[in-house]
């Protein structure tokens, strides 16, 4: 017990701590804005935060969870909704696993032991976004499917089910669409084995056919209807956008993180050539094509690590009784009983949970706002010192930041990119990074302040431009000026 309570805790503490930072994205500045908004307007109908694309309609198809965590956020503040996203996140790959997987005998040790590893990468991409809407969703469907495959479940109820999870999940996020990816995977795998094992324990294709019907009726069960399909259609045709939207670009095999979830897939490889008849087709296939997703953009690394948390401790638990000495065996048979399981589970989660709530905390420091903590003060002057209605320009996170603490300014961009035409942020991608056509673009939107982050391309070539000047500068950010007459540069450093 104690040799895996070590790497638990390692796991868990990593991951806690990349949760300190990183938990509360610059995204959620306008998500939470949103949410309030919805509270005192209901659902927007065209853009509420730009002055470039006011009156561009806005399909708010994630409102639910924004109305949802806006109200949690303030009664949380910052650091306990950090903490609600580290518990919701050991809640998610460990703990529910450990509990369903104990139907199959399997022991707690191995559940909670993987979900603290696949913690790691996931960690790259978790947060206070509608993306856990999408976790819990899928989490609820496997599970859900699983017992409808093992008798436990009536069909009938089970389609009520998945009625009702894709009814609320199509008004939280858009991975609704994932779902109906994992309905597709249970039949293939079903569907393979019956066909080599016509007497296999597997479902009937036309019983996932009639949950794919349910489940896509029911999607449309919301403000928008069946359109969601044809957006989602038009955001993935944005190829040239889509070039350059992090989430989107696959994993980096150097981050130490992504490299923690490379060798999981590799003794999961090898475990399941080795033992073939563990684990069914559906599940290795959910394992297989969400890392086939998750190696081509990074947003899928989240899904892929829930899928593994559910699939590979079954085949690790049965390695280790084949290939453990029976001596070893002996020894550990106390913790093989159900109340050394329970011992493990309980004992094991309440370190987990003293890990995110207060081992996190006392090493890492308090949290912080990622990315906006250090664009604050420029903010703020920004606010203080130009109009409202000033035409500035700024990366996608500062605009994003704006929301925090300038709520009142509207923004040229922010990471909001489905909500502006693709023409339009390739434009403003190209000016920011490459300073390609940047005074064609300043020139058209009639731009008079500049907000830049440290490090940003356009920094040196402001400053030695004729008509810009810079007014501020920190350790963090600059904000230089359209030069209407004589001044000086300020500083807060």
């Amino acid at each position: 017990m104690l040799a895996a309570a070590g790497p638990f805790t390692l796991g868990v503490w990593l991951f806690a701590r990349h949760m300190q930072f990183g938990a509360i994205t610059a995204d959620w500045g306008w998500l939470y804005r949103t949410g309030q908004s919805i509270w005192a307007f209901g659902i927007p109908h065209h853009d509420l935060f730009s002055w470039t694309f006011p009156d561009r309609p806005w399909v708010l198809y994630q409102w639910l969870f924004e109305a949802i965590a806006a109200p949690i956020y303030d009664a949380l503040g910052l650091q306990g909704s950090v903490f609600l996203v580290g518990l919701l996140g050991l809640a998610c790959y460990a703990w529910i696993p450990a509990l369903a997987l104990r139907r199959d005998g399997v022991h707690p040790m191995w559940p909670l032991l993987i979900g603290a590893l696949v913690l790691l990468p996931v960690s790259t991409n978790l947060g206070l976004r509608p993306m856990l809407a999408s976790n819990f969703a899928l989490l609820a469907q496997y599970l859900l499917l699983r017992r409808l495959r093992d008798g436990t479940l009536n069909l009938r109820f089970s389609a009520l089910c998945i009625a009702a999870i894709y009814a609320l999940w199509s008004n939280m996020h858009l991975g609704f669409t994932l779902g109906l990816l994992s309905l597709l995977l249970f039949a293939a795998g079903d569907g393979w084995t019956r066909f080599r094992e016509p007497e296999a324990d597997a479902e009937h294709l036309r019983t996932y056919a009639l949950l794919f019907v349910v489940a896509a009726l029911a999607s449309g069960l919301n403000p928008y209807g069946w359109t969601l399909y044809r957006y989602i259609v038009d955001l993935s045709l944005e190829t040239r956008m889509n070039a350059h939207i992090h989430e989107l670009m696959p994993p980096r095999l150097d981050n130490a993180y992504m490299q923690v979830g490379g060798a999981l897939l590799l003794v999961f490889a090898i475990l399941a050539a080795v033992f073939r008849r563990v684990l069914s087709a559906a599940e290795i296939l959910h394992v297989v094509a969400f890392a086939a997703l998750a190696l081509s953009a990074m947003r899928f690394v989240i899904w892929a690590g829930l899928f593994y948390a559910l699939v590979a401790p079954r085949v690790f638990d049965h390695a280790a009784r084949r290939w453990s000495p029976a001596s070893l065996r002996a020894r550990l048979a106390p913790l093989a009983t159900r109340p050394g399981e329970q011992a493990v589970l309980g004992g094991l989660m309440l370190v987990g949970v003293g890990v995110v709530t207060l081992g996190a905390p006392a090493t890492a420091g308090p949290a912080h706002l990622a990315d906006c903590a250090p664009l604050r003060r420029s903010l703020v002057y920004l606010d203080t010192h130009y109009p409202a209605n000033t035409h500035w320009f700024s990366s996608e996170t500062a605009g994003s930041c704006a929301r925090f603490y300038t709520p009142d300014r509207h923004v040229f961009i922010d990471t909001r990119f489905d909500m502006y035409p693709e023409a339009f942020v390739l434009r403003w991608f190209h000016a920011y990074q490459y300073r390609r056509g940047w005074r064609a673009l300043f020139k058209a939107w009639r731009i008079r302040v500049v907000l830049l982050p440290r490090g940003a391309p356009l920094i040196s070539t402001l400053r030695h431009e004729a008509n810009w000047r810079l007014v501020y500068e920190d350790g963090s950010a600059f904000i230089f000026a359209a030069d209407t007459g004589p001044g000086r540069a300020r500083s807060a450093d």
